[in-house]
Parts: structure tokens; C-alpha cells; sequence
């Protein structure tokens, strides 16, 4: 037992060496959601707080709408029209949200925008759709680089265009290797 899980009491052992090398055995909640956990509570937000998560699943999300009454989350999804629904959960682009400005108080998103074509744009999104004194609380993996490296582009047709060898990252939708990383910051 290396600790217990600030998002859900549980236990945290670790996995693999490494510093990453710990989960939750309840939630399965890495280092990662539990530090976003600890940012969000020591925020001290009221559980009235409107948040926006862009997952519908996992450690995080489930943390999230325990703690909070106006959770609205999405996914996007590759076969699913922008603002229609799969499986209860709503397609949403962060380049180009079907949101209010000013909607919410509080935006999460853990290890998102390294697969966003243009990440300044969902940046953007983020930025409209949060409130005056809002909160973006964000993770991207950080690589041991000064700079952020482009690893691809898309195309205004579509077309993706590869700088460097190809990187895919896993998700719980999709499965392992399967996203496109378009960046490594």
C-alpha cells in the first residue's frame, strides 16, 4: 500500500516502478487525477459549482459528479455528428464547442489536448466557454524538451500530414494505440 486515494478513500499500490507507477484499486485513479483531485479541493468550490469534464468515464469524471450537481461532460467521438448523443453522452469538438460563452466556473480535461489538431484553438473553446474568474484545470504529458513538438498537422481536407513517425496514445473508448498524439509538449 503506498496510500489512500484522495478521490475515493480507496486504496493506492503501486503497479511498476516509475513515478507514475500507482493506482487506485476502487477507482483506478493515477497520480495524475489524484493531483487534479487535490487542485479542485483546494479550490474550495461549492458543490453548485457548473463544471465541464471532457470525458464521460474514468476516475476523474466519477470524482467529479460525486462532488458536484452541475457536471456536464462530453466525449468526441469520430463517427458520431458534432452535438448528437452516443450512449447518453454528448459528441462535442473542443475546437468548437456547442456551448454558451461564460457557462461554466470550472473546466477539467486530463491528457486531452495532445490529440487536438489545433490545440490553441481548443484552448480558445475553453477560454469562451469558461466564466469570468473561472478555472481550467488541464494535463498534457510534458516531455523532458523546452519546446513543444508538432508531430503532425491536419489538413483543411482532412488529410493528416506526419512531421515525425506516427504516436498513439490509448483511451478507454477507442483502446490502446488507437489516438493520433498530434504534439508532445
Amino acid at each position: 500500500m503506498i496510500g489512500i486515494c484522495n478521490l475515493c478513500g480507496s486504496v493506492v499500490v503501486r503497479i511498476h516502478p516509475g513515478y507514475f507507477g500507482t493506482r487506485c484499486l476502487n477507482c483506478r485513479s493515477t497520480k495524475i487525477h489524484r493531483a487534479v483531485g487535490l487542485t479542485i479541493e483546494s479550490l474550495n468550490f461549492s458543490t453548485s459549482t457548473s463544471v465541464y469534464e471532457l470525458s464521460s468515464r474514468g476516475a476523474l469524471y466519477k470524482f467529479l459528479k460525486g462532488k458536484f450537481k452541475n457536471l456536464y461532460f462530453s466525449e468526441y467521438f469520430d463517427d458520431v455528428p458534432l452535438g448528437l448523443m452516443k450512449n447518453s453522452v454528448v459528441c462535442q469538438d473542443v475546437q468548437n464547442l456547442f456551448l454558451n460563452d461564460e457557462s461554466f466556473d470550472l473546466v477539467t480535461s486530463t491528457e486531452v489536448f495532445e490529440h487536438v489538431p489545433d490545440d490553441s484553438k481548443g484552448f480558445s473553446e475553453i477560454y469562451r466557454v469558461l466564466k469570468k474568474d473561472g478555472y481550467f484545470i488541464f494535463t498534457v504529458p510534458l516531455l523532458d524538451n523546452p519546446k513543444t513538438v508538432e508531430r503532425c498537422f491536419l489538413q483543411p481536407d482532412g488529410t493528416i500530414i506526419h512531421q515525425l513517425e506516427p504516436e498513439y496514445h490509448g483511451d478507454q473508448i477507442r483502446g490502446q494505440g488507437r489516438v493520433l498524439a498530434f504534439r508532445n509538449y
